[in-house]
């Protein structure tokens, strides 16, 4: 059984994000959403939020888990059994800033294979950041993240 593992930070997970996930778990036996814990970056979600933002974003997936880590990716890889890691790419900027990842990630385990799935025309501009600055702004967000997810900034609101 194959597994790979999907790293992101999900603060919060986007179509974009689901979009990725859900083709990776098409093509693998087994994909982990793994969602990162950066004690530099500050986030929007607590861990827990974005955890159960996830699980209920991609429940209708059934070959997919979601679990956090806070080490390096290569350690988590290590850990779950697998060295694959998928990531998504939308621009030229992203892919320069994932080889820089994927040179890493090679230096501490060369075992490691990364995969890039490009994203799909229509979700090219979807990113956590987008989605939270246009929250910011009273802008309507429907179409880049779950409804949950929607809930949820309400919420914090």
């Amino acid at each position: 059984m194959k597994t790979a593992i999907y790293p992101f930070s999900g603060d919060p997970i986007t179509f974009g994000h689901i979009d990725i996930i859900t083709r990776a778990a098409d093509i693998f036996d087994r994909v982990i959403a793994a969602i990162g814990i950066n004690p530099l970056k500050e986030y929007s979600f607590t861990i827990e939020e974005r955890v159960a933002m996830a699980r209920e974003a991609l429940s209708a997936l059934p070959n997919v888990e979601v679990a956090c880590y806070k080490d390096l990716l290569a350690d988590f890889a290590r850990e779950r059994g697998t060295n694959v890691v998928i990531r998504g790419i939308r621009n030229t900027e992203d892919f320069d800033y994932e080889w820089m990842l994927n040179q890493i990630n090679e230096s501490i385990d060369h075992t490691l294979e990364t995969f890039w799935m490009p994203c799909k025309k229509d979700k090219e501009h979807i990113s956590s950041s987008a989605v939270k600055k246009m929250w910011q702004g009273h802008e309507n967000i429907a179409g880049m993240v779950p409804e949950s997810v929607v809930r949820l900034l309400a919420a914090k609101a």
